[in-house]
């Protein structure tokens, strides 16, 4: 088990509070401007498969764009 330090513990506590505060953000954004949210593909398993081509840059676009 890792122990923390009260500084270390500090530490964490900011960064939970900055993680919930982005994803809040988000969250919002996407529910007042659901135009700008992107669908991701997909196709039931064993029925259809996506090329490497289209899946890079479909990836590419979406974590690219942040």
């Amino acid at each position: 088990m890792v122990r923390l330090s009260w500084a270390s513990l500090e530490t964490w506590v900011m960064i939970r509070r900055r993680m919930l505060q982005e994803t809040e953000a988000f969250l919002e954004d996407a529910m007042q401007h659901p135009e700008r949210q992107v669908a991701i593909p997909a196709v039931r398993v064993g029925e259809a498969e996506f090329n490497r081509t289209f899946a890079h840059l479909f990836w590419s676009q979406v974590l690219g764009a942040s």
